[in-house]
């Protein structure tokens, strides 16, 4: 079986059948910014029915440290009861305690219902509008927060991937990094080049997907004009690593230079005839779940080769217990830019912490970095962090509460063929013709969408329209991507990528 013929298994499939869960509590936020990313098994729930929660227990630890309880004199001493009435029922009893527990989605109660279906989701429990926990199932393990910062967070699914960018480090194979948009692919790749015996040597990364046919050799191979030497992408790598961003989308061209290099293990530059050797790794980007099925095409031939070793990057939604961790980094990085003389010291209201759980974050990583950036520049000369309305109106829009509800909704993908051209225009028209988004609004993959729009004559990617059509638009709007997407019913982002490549101004 060729490896392109392999399904990508995601770190939670085998992570399932491997480990079992405990109820576990979080923390999310802490008026102590450096207890967020704690962790407690609630153990004596698990085994004996029944577990508590104070100012004084349980208590919470990270990375191998001595635990230590909440100690917020906010939350009482008296402890709220959380109880096992069944293998899928549980309750939280707040009636002997003064610390007032809240859940979103719900009205403020003295006893709240959960199911085992809430749980592996993650119910938020905000503790006298000081303390926010997520509590949900997770396996029982060290939580560990590494250093290095590049791939951050507790959750089993990230640690999964941090331990096989680890093992596969040292071992000189392709990898494929799989994951939507946003997830951090080039942070796992850095991280397999600085765990390798190569660390030292160069770390190159390029879009692929950006290259455009005229000039893809000389950017790739290098060219040598009047005596002068330019270097290729493969030749600066050197003997360390390269990273290819985004190969499905780049052109049949860009594929076939890249497919020759990899089987010669040498370029030759233009206007060159000495072949240098290629002595880097190969590491590759996608967001795509699986290689491409027409196993005819060049690029199913690219991916099989380049696919000796995969890794696929969990979306943030299915990670919220990360979500506090990265949040409290993103803005103390972020604060540090901008006070550059002062140390973060301003409050993160439990408020805007839930609102950050709650959100599905179709951006992923990079969205909520994003946003804490905007955050922090907003709230420079306040006492707490402000979260502008109309940031907080995105972050309200569409989102699904987890424990809103008793019942979780699971709903089947569909079959692409089952999509006609008009069902797909208006999808794409609803999400600005972005094919990630659409695949999510159709249930169907990205490659799906991509493989609908080949089939359908009349509908487009940015990287099927000709440089006079772009030119063109360009000229007619003035350079507006906004308006130039409209009229070319094509992504904007794959459009600016386009535009760049041919050295328009954006």
């Amino acid at each position: 079986m060729d490896i392109a013929d392999i399904k990508t298994q995601h770190a939670h499939d085998s992570l399932d059948k491997q480990q079992s869960v405990v109820p576990m509590l979080v923390i999310a936020l802490h008026p102590n910014v450096n207890r967020v990313g704690e962790v407690a098994p609630l153990l004596d729930l698990d085994r004996e029915g029944r577990g508590y929660v104070s100012r004084n227990r349980p208590e919470f630890s990270k990375n191998g440290y001595a635990g230590k309880p909440l100690a917020d004199p906010h939350i009482s001493r008296s402890p709220l009861i959380i109880q096992k009435d069944s293998e899928e029922l549980y309750r939280i009893r707040a009636h002997s305690t003064s610390t007032q527990v809240t859940i979103p989605g719900r009205s403020e109660q003295q006893e709240y219902l959960l199911t085992a279906d809430d749980l592996h989701e993650g119910i938020i429990l905000t503790l006298s509008q000081k303390v926010v926990l997520l509590f949900k199932f997770l396996p029982l393990q060290h939580m560990l927060v590494p250093d290095d910062n590049l791939i951050l967070g507790i959750s089993p699914d990230i640690a999964a991937v941090r331990d096989k960018a680890k093992n596969i480090a040292r071992l000189n194979l392709p990898v494929m990094i799989r994951g939507a948009a946003g997830v951090g692919k080039e942070h796992v790749a850095r991280s397999i080049h600085d765990y390798s015996d190569q660390s030292n040597e160069p770390f190159v990364s390029v879009n692929v997907a950006a290259i455009h046919d005229a000039v893809a050799e000389e950017e790739l191979f290098g060219t040598v004009r009047n005596g002068q030497r330019r270097k290729g992408w493969l030749e600066q790598a050197g003997q360390g690593s390269i990273l290819l961003e985004d190969l499905e989308d780049a052109s049949e061209k860009v594929h076939e230079l890249i497919f020759k290099a990899f089987k010669a293990q040498k370029v030759l530059a233009i206007n060159d005839s000495t072949p240098v050797p290629v002595k880097c790794r190969f590491m590759l980007t996608s967001t795509y779940d699986n290689c491409p099925e027409n196993k005819s095409s060049l690029l199913w031939r690219l991916n099989n080769l380049l696919s000796a070793y995969q890794l696929f990057v969990p979306s943030l939604v299915d990670r919220r217990e990360d979500i506090g961790l990265l949040f409290t980094h993103f803005v103390e990085e972020q604060w540090s830019r901008v006070n550059v003389k002062k140390r973060f010291n301003a409050e993160i209201p439990t408020d805007l912490m839930v609102q950050l759980l709650l959100f599905n974050w179709p951006g992923n990583v990079r969205q909520l970095r994003n946003v804490a950036r905007q955050i922090v520049i907003d709230s420079r000369e306040q006492e707490r962090l402000y979260l502008d309305p109309q940031l907080l109106s995105i972050l309200a829009s569409k989102q699904e509460l987890p424990n809103a509800s008793n019942s979780k909704k699971v709903t089947k993908s569909r079959k692409p063929n089952s999509v006609s051209k008009d069902e797909l225009i208006e999808s794409l028209q609803n999400n600005r013709f972005e094919l990630q988004a659409t695949a999510r609004e159709l249930n169907i993959s990205r490659a799906s969408v991509y493989q609908l729009i080949q089939r359908f004559d009349g509908i487009n990617t940015a990287q099927d329209l000709s440089e006079t059509a772009i030119r063109e638009h360009y000229e007619r709007y003035k350079g507006d991507t906004e308006k130039m997407m409209w009229a070319l019913k094509v992504s904007q982002v794959g459009l600016r990528r386009r535009l760049k490549a041919m050295g328009l101004e954006i």
